[in-house]
């Protein structure tokens, strides 16, 4: 119900934002109401993600992320705060007693811890260590627009100085991930932030047809974004990590549809699928496709692992919603893999020592 009437009950509460709130309409120029509409709709849908899972804690952390968002893009956090309270009060009006209810206790934890911490919204690139100060090098390269210069900073970099695999860990997806901040605090445009991710995405290539690959062991993994899910680049390192590992890795890359997936499957006769979500709203769409996947007729064979930031620091939604195991890395990616299938597994392979 939250979700298919996400856009109404948005367009309510920004109705009723803006009527109480001047602040509020100065916030987004031209057109503060669809700006706002579409903020608070896309916090909808994080409550009915939150709802389905039964997590207030998640729907929180989505708060504190919109807000440090918003912030960062000169919108004052007292008027987003205002827009959870008016939607709040939409919901209590518009929907069954019962689903109020429901929802209550979401919105009460999240504007009482509404000014907590949002990791997301920090940067997390250290000047301080070697491996930070290269990883700044490859994003400045990146933002002036040189991609040779980018490929030249981590291609170029002595094997004794730092693996292939931590040139990865430590470089390239800090570099992204801090592309990714930039463009939600609007510091870069979509067109930079695609640049990037696509400059990123060739350097990826060329390094893994650099990286030491350990002897085939039979086992098979896909590597997926579930429907809806545009992010890819951390399923591609994971991917490749796997390759790196010994597995055979069919990377199927963003917004898989469900039953395309699961025909995948069968056709790679995969033994372990490795899901990725970006967003807390995409978690409903993980869950059918888990039960897409047990429900065909090799699926119940098929170790299930998830991870992405949708999560939220409440990793153990995995299990709940049907997966074998969540990893945060590419590196628990492999050990879980390796105990999900009782295969050996060395760490010290990824970590140059």
């Amino acid at each position: 119900m939250l979700r298919n009437s996400a856009s109404a009950l948005a367009g309510y509460a920004a109705g009723d934002l803006l009527e109480a709130n001047s602040d509020a309409g100065q916030a987004f120029g031209a057109d503060p109401f669809t700006m706002w509409r579409h903020w608070l709709t896309g916090r909808v849908e994080d409550l009915a993600a939150a709802v389905s899972v039964a997590r207030p804690d998640l729907f929180t952390a989505q708060i504190q992320w919109g807000r440090a968002v918003l912030e960062a893009r000169g919108v004052d956090p007292v008027c987003f705060q205002a827009g959870i309270e008016c939607l709040q009060q939409v919901l209590m009006k518009e929907l069954p007693v019962e689903i109020g209810n429901l929802a209550r206790p979401y919105f009460e934890a999240a504007l009482r811890e509404f000014d907590g911490q949002a990791e997301e919204a920090c940067c997390r690139l250290s000047p301080e260590s070697p491996a930070g100060q290269l990883a700044s090098r490859y994003l400045f390269a990146v933002l002036e627009g040189d991609r040779r210069k980018a490929r030249e900073t981590v291609l170029e970099v002595p094997p004794e100085r730092m693996s292939i695999p931590q040139v990865y860990l430590d470089v390239i997806l800090p570099a992204q991930e801090e592309i990714g901040r930039m463009w939600l605090a609007n510091e870069i445009t979509v067109a930079e932030e695609h640049f990037a991710t696509a400059t990123t995405r060739s350097v990826m290539a060329q390094l893994l047809a650099k990286a030491p690959i350990r002897e085939s062991h039979g086992k098979t993994v896909m590597t997926a974004a579930v429907a809806g899910n545009r992010h890819d680049i951390g399923i591609q390192a994971v991917c490749d990590f796997f390759e790196m590992d010994g597995w055979k890795a069919i990377q199927l890359g963003a917004d898989v549809p469900i039953g395309d997936l699961v025909e995948a499957l069968g056709c790679f006769r995969a033994d372990l699928l490795a899901l990725s979500t970006t967003l807390s709203s995409h978690l409903p769409k993980l869950r059918e496709t888990i039960e897409a996947v047990r429900n065909c007729d090799h699926g119940k064979a098929i170790k299930i692992l998830v991870g992405g930031r949708a999560f939220g620091g409440c990793s153990d939604t995995a299990v709940q919603l049907g997966a074998d195991a969540y990893a945060a890395t590419p590196q628990e990616a492999l050990a879980s893999a390796a105990s999900l299938l009782r295969l050996p597994h060395d760490p010290s392979f990824f970590s140059g020592e």
